[in-house]
């Protein structure tokens, strides 16, 4: 799962502020000279992780899981970026680099981080094997895992699978995913929705239609929310924890 959409258009990037480019320079001297301390400090808890990897969510976990984010790889990439070719700001969505490897907001706090590295995929494999086994048999077979939401009333699960399409799977709460799900919707789709490009995964059944959402911008909408329609009617709103 990527909640970040990781690539903006070159339509949308703006001139860039001088208090920008010392963010970045500041951003970079931290990366390039390991300063962990500084750059711990200066994140945007939880920083989230491929799922099923679990987000990082404060600075003594930053400074643990620091070099399987930032292997010596993406620190060099990073050390030897060009300010100007490799940079860039995106209004309100904050300053992208390497064309949405990583994201600072306008604060120059790290927001985000897509990039991932051998040692973190390496454990994000072994942890999806593991789930794996502890589904219900209708759930074994899939490509990727995507998310795991909990609302007041119900575990969603939705994952990607081979065709590139996505299974939307849900239990009635106390319920757990090793027992039967109540419902299985496949050949779902992923979209992305409105000027902020917020992950949406979508899925019909009959006159019915599932979504999973994300949002990081609006103050009107919960981080995480779940809505079902009927016909274009929506006749179910719930806010979600995302627990993977």
């Amino acid at each position: 799962m990527i909640v970040f959409v990781s690539y903006i258009g070159t339509a949308y990037t703006q001139e860039m502020l001088e208090t920008n480019k010392a963010h970045i320079r500041f951003f970079i001297d931290c990366i390039k000279n390991q300063k962990k301390e500084k750059l711990a400090d200066g994140v945007s808890y939880p920083l989230n992780r491929n799922y099923p990897l679990p987000p990082i969510r404060n600075k003594s976990e930053f400074i643990k899981r620091y070099h399987e984010v930032f292997d010596a790889a993406f620190t060099q990439m990073i050390s030897k970026s060009n300010l100007s070719k490799d940079w860039a700001t995106v209004g309100w969505r904050g300053i992208m680099f390497s064309n949405g490897k990583l994201w600072l907001n306008e604060d120059g706090d790290l927001r985000a981080v897509n990039y991932s590295s051998k040692i973190e995929e390496s454990k994000r494999q072994a942890r999806i094997e593991e789930i794996r086994t502890t589904l219900h048999s209708s759930l074994k077979e899939f490509d990727q895992p995507i998310l795991v939401f909990k609302t007041s009333k119900f575990l969603i699960r939705v994952d990607q699978m081979k065709d590139n399409t996505y299974r939307y799977a849900s239990w009635t709460l106390p319920n757990k995913m090793s027992s039967k799900p109540d419902i299985i919707i496949p050949k779902g789709e992923f979209l992305v929705d409105g000027t902020a490009q917020e992950p949406n995964y979508r899925f019909k059944n009959k006159e019915f239609t599932y979504e999973c959402s994300f949002n990081s911008m609006s103050e009107e909408l919960p981080r995480y929310f779940v809505r079902i329609f009927k016909g274009k009617k929506e006749i179910l709103f719930q806010k979600a924890s995302l627990l993977y």
